[in-house]
């Protein structure tokens, strides 16, 4: 039987159905992040190279990301400045920070996720780790 209660968006994800939208200015950093996402059994990916062209992947309407991965310094729109609009486009998926910034200022963007009411499953400390990366997405169930 059916439960009412349980919706798509808090049902258990499994890793295959993931849809991920990765945003990062540094190509190496983007490829590097999306191999080993893949070799956690992740496949549905997209990259986005800023803030940006984030919000346009985000804007399209055609993809639904259940779990965004974002990096906080990039030029332009900084990652405080994009979770500021993300939160104004209504984005109701799960977080994940990467970042190579010290700890204050991780500690400061986790503080910003959760003011805005983000599922932010945690921060991963650049280089990213296969381990501390899938440790997070097991958070989605």
């Amino acid at each position: 039987m059916n439960n009412p209660s349980i919706t798509p968006a808090t049902a258990p994800i499994s890793r295959n159905a993931l849809k991920v939208l990765l945003v990062d200015d540094d190509s190496f950093q983007l490829e590097m992040i999306s191999g080993i996402l893949e070799s956690l059994a992740v496949t549905d990916i997209t990259q986005a190279n800023s803030g940006e062209q984030a919000l346009q992947k985000l804007a399209g309407g055609a993809q639904r990301f259940n779990l965004l991965l974002l990096d906080l310094h990039m030029p332009g729109m900084d990652g405080f400045k994009f979770m500021e609009s993300l939160a104004k486009a209504g984005y109701s998926g799960a977080l994940i920070i990467v970042s190579g910034q010290s700890d204050d200022v991780m500690h400061a963007a986790s503080m910003v996720a959760k003011l805005r009411r983000f599922t932010l499953l945690g921060t991963v400390p650049k280089p990213v780790g296969r381990a501390a990366l899938s440790a997070l997405i097991s958070k989605l169930g």
